[in-house]
């Protein structure tokens, strides 16, 4: 590992601990007239003067000043007695008199909201930068202040959870104690609690670590994957050299079955162990892993090698007995007494659990306890469900509603939700690759693709995916012209109409017909436009299977641009004959019982022949039924017809047609 050997000391504006500091003055300070206005001026040169000549350890900047109270953020490095010491020379400095009031360690979050919402006296400049929040100020991580004063010993607590590991350090601990803060011979893993537990633990081991002069701060900033990666540069580094003098929980999850963050979490254990070790002296680290990662435990022990010395506190397995007095402790706190169902939750059939395990019986019981027996009237209330990525809107009903393609609906509805998960991203300053957004359709003529790709356009406007939402359907004639140079341009053109829609490519592979460069040159453009109006525009390739994936394979950067492949299966004759239901019925008309009988016989026949025509072969059943109808009925006195009679499809209209395969014709537009 590539890192120096020496301690960090701090430079100005880098590792911090902050202060809020309340003084009340001797006198009344009225911002708002000239002689108010007099002193604030005053005050914001001394801030001024002192952040200059303070260039080794502190800044300080006045964010309230009115009446008899004043405010103030004191920031630097130091133990409790040099920032006492500090706060009072610093209030003397501002020749405004009084006392201080109240100091209180504060977080970052809160330093930083202090600053922004400073009014009256005028701040230093760049006093954000002098007091390191400039390189964190977007980076999003959780923080907690640990008071020593109120965090119970150490041993105690290690007593109550059952673990040894944690006593015995916690006799190391008060055999080491100093008079100042020296550095940090170890640090620590955590081993099997809940990242709940875990803070917790790690807060009281703070404690510890401060009454014995072992830590400087009680600042403890939390980060994981999640936070290093929502960051817009790198988090861990910054996060370091800012809180040096305290302490970084890392929590460690490499056996996530999610896959969010799950390739990021080797990068991240290597660099959070490489600032470990750069920071070993001044930055207290605590590795949080979940009971049995064993790919956590080898990874950081083979990115720290021999370069820092680590104590393992894991969670202990206790025997029967334990664990019902641990329960009882649990249940104690809450002022459980009955145990009875408590204790039903253990298995009969196991003699050993861990505390961890235990933690979880207990919550489940607890949760379950105040639902039923402190509040019964909402003993029926289910858990709430989150709200999913469903596609939503008119077009959306319109695809479920379509007879058959369960498979095309479940990739439409994987793609909306996929895209809408992009958008989150984007909207939370999560950083990921700019996906690919272009689709491939594949089957037979009259499997819907068209119809589906119309309603595709529709369901991304709907969901605020595309801002238009049209459909622009083109062909080989629209995008290879007839002439050298005639080609990009026609591509570019129909890729500027469909802006902010789907541009449907029908038949792509006859964009490659010939032998000459002219489908070539058509191809390479397009796959250059996919790439510029990447954000803003879908692309739909359509056409058969096989010629398709020939297609593709014309030019290897088309296939990365693809998210999706949509394969449209060939109808059933099931399903043959309720589009053909719905086709009658969207034409006021109905079928005999005698006629869906006589349809479902053609119907068995037809789905024997390749490329019989799927919906557009029962778009031409039904249109020459209605013809053969139409010959039948005009034979009679129509006058004398019912609406019944006159509306009704008998079996004798239904005729089998010739079948051939449409391959052996000329190919028309996909879809019907």
């Amino acid at each position: 590992m590539d890192v120096h050997n020496d301690i960090m000391y701090t430079e100005r504006g880098e590792s911090m601990r902050y202060f809020e500091c309340k003084a009340k003055l001797g006198k009344e300070i009225k911002p708002r007239t000239e002689k108010g206005e007099e002193i604030c001026s005053e005050v914001a040169d001394i801030c001024d003067e002192y952040c200059e000549n303070n260039t080794d350890r502190f800044s300080a900047c006045v964010t309230y000043l009115k009446g008899k109270e004043c405010v103030f953020i004191l920031s630097g490095r130091g133990s409790n007695t040099v920032f006492d010491a500090e706060i009072k020379a610093f209030l003397a400095m501002l020749r405004l008199g009084g006392e201080i009031e109240k100091t209180t360690e504060i977080s970052f979050e809160k330093a930083n909201k202090s600053l922004r919402n400073g009014r009256h006296v005028e701040q230093p400049d760049e006093i954000e930068e002098l007091m390191g929040i400039t390189p964190l100020r977007y980076a999003e991580f959780e923080e907690q202040i640990t008071d020593a004063e109120k965090t119970p010993p150490l041993s105690e607590y290690a007593d109550l959870c059952c673990m040894p590991d944690l006593k015995a350090e916690a006799v190391r601990i008060n055999a080491c104690k100093t008079e100042q803060f020296l550095g940090h011979p170890v640090h620590y893993i955590l081993e099997g609690s809940s990242s709940e537990k875990a803070q917790k633990t790690a807060g009281v081991l703070v404690g510890e670590l401060l009454r014995a002069n072992r830590l400087e701060s009680g600042r403890m900033v939390i980060i994981n994957e999640k936070y290093a990666a929502r960051s817009r540069s790198s988090l861990v580094e910054k996060v370091y050299t800012n809180i040096t003098g305290g302490t970084v929980l890392v929590s460690v999850n490499t056996s996530r079955k999610e896959n969010e963050y799950a390739d990021a979490s080797d990068e991240f254990i290597a660099s959070v162990c490489k600032q470990a070790v750069i920071h070993r002296n001044d930055v207290l680290t605590i590795f949080n892993i979940r009971k049995g990662d064993v790919r956590a435990e080898k990874s950081i022990s083979s990115y720290l090698a021999d370069d820092l010395d680590v104590v393992s506190l894991r969670d202990s397995a206790v025997g029967r007995e334990e664990c019902v007095l641990y329960l009882s402790r649990l249940a104690g706190e809450k002022d459980i007494h009955d145990m009875e169902e408590l204790e039903k939750r253990l298995d009969p059939d196991t003699e050993t659990y861990y505390i961890s395990e235990l933690d979880e019986i207990f919550n489940d019981f607890y949760n379950e306890y105040i639902k039923k027996t402190v509040f019964p009237v909402y003993s029926e209330c289910g858990k709430f469900k989150a709200k999913t990525f469903e596609a939503e809107g008119k077009a959306a009903d319109e695809l479920a509603e379509m007879i058959g393609l369960d498979e095309v609906k479940s990739v439409i509805s994987r793609s909306v939700n996929y895209f809408k998960l992009q958008k989150v991203y984007a909207e939370r300053r999560i950083k990921v690759d700019n996906p690919a957004r272009s689709m491939i359709f594949t089957g037979n003529p009259g499997t819907a693709k068209t119809t589906v790709a119309r309603l595709v356009a529709k369901i991304f406007r709907d969901n605020g995916l595309l801002a238009n939402g049209r459909l622009i359907e083109v062909g080989r004639g629209d995008l290879v012209g007839k002439f050298v140079g005639w080609t990009a341009p026609l591509v570019k053109d129909a890729f500027e109409r469909a802006k902010g829609s789907v541009l449907f490519i029908d038949e792509a592979y006859s964009l490659v017909d010939d032998s000459g460069s002219f489908g070539d040159e058509a191809i390479n453009t397009i796959v250059q436009e996919m790439e510029n109006h990447r954000e803003d525009t879908i692309v739909i390739f359509a056409g058969y299977p096989k010629e398709m994936e020939d297609f593709l394979n014309k030019n290897p950067g088309l296939r990365s641009r693809i998210a999706f492949h949509v394969h449209f299966p060939d109808y059933n004759e099931e399903e043959l004959l309720r589009i053909l239901r719905l086709m009658a019925e969207n034409k006021s008309f109905k079928l005999a019982d005698s006629a869906e009988e006589r349809a479902a016989e053609i119907f068995r026949e037809a789905v024997k022949v390749h490329d019989f025509g799927n919906g557009r072969f029962v778009r031409n059943l039904l249109e020459n039924a209605m013809m053969a109808m139409s010959q039948r009925l005009a034979e009679k006195d129509l006058s004398r017809l019912s609406e019944q009679v006159l509306t009704t499809i008998e079996a004798e209209d239904f005729t089998m047609p010739v079948m051939t395969s449409l391959k052996n014709k000329e190919r028309r537009q996909i879809g019907f």
